[in-house]
């Protein structure tokens, strides 16, 4: 929450337009590595997105008062048809989901090689165009991809430019199995823990 004079010189209460950027892959293999149970035998809710998009974004939001949840922005890649059918019917039909809800979907794609492509680039692009169009004051980045690194720097810039502070804060999964507990260079690192993610499990199988 933050103070503004309104034009009667009062002083009164605004909440923060707060949006939630989720990379999806990224949210993915962080919670598969922190809680997958090890050895890995047989299916677990965690060997798959097994996250509520809209029900995390909302959680994230609203743990700190005064936050107001004003968009959220989804983004993965999706491999081919051809190349892997049972995760594009997932992915194709889980963001269709998303799309019904509001949610604004960025697609791109998963190349023969495994790799991801467009979405970090999309991330950034958005965070800078955001910031300029001023759009919010707090952005949540559900990421621990260090390259996101400099478009915070360049958001910064911008925002002091406009004589603005935003926050920006990095979520992602911490447990057991985790590979790292860094976030995002330049934000303020929000570790999800595992009751967290396990409350806004979605229960949908999206292959169908």
């Amino acid at each position: 929450m933050t103070s503004v004079v309104s034009p009667g010189g009062c002083f009164i209460e605004r909440q923060l337009r707060t949006i939630v950027f989720i990379d999806g892959q990224n949210l993915y293999r962080g919670a598969k590595d922190a809680w997958r149970p090890q050895p890995a035998i047989g299916p677990s809710r965690y060997s798959w997105p097994s996250y509520d998009v809209q029900n995390l974004a909302t959680t994230l939001t609203s743990r700190v008062s005064g936050r107001l949840l004003s968009q959220i922005r989804f983004y993965t890649g999706v491999p081919d048809a051809n190349q892997d059918i049972r995760w594009h019917a997932f992915w194709t039909n889980k963001l269709r989901h998303l799309k019904n809800q509001g949610i604004e979907v960025y697609k791109g794609r998963i190349n023969s090689s495994g790799q991801e492509k467009g979405v970090d680039v999309s991330i950034a692009i958005d965070l800078v165009c955001l910031t300029y169009e001023q759009q919010f004051e707090v952005a949540i980045i559900i990421s621990q991809d260090w390259d996101f690194g400099p478009a915070i720097l360049l958001c910064k810039n911008i925002a002091n430019g406009q004589q603005r502070q935003l926050v920006f804060e990095s979520h992602f999964p911490q447990g057991p199995g985790s590979q790292s507990d860094r976030g995002i260079p330049g934000t303020i690192w929000c570790p999800i823990d595992q009751n967290t993610y396990d409350a806004c499990y979605d229960p949908r199988d999206y292959r169908l």
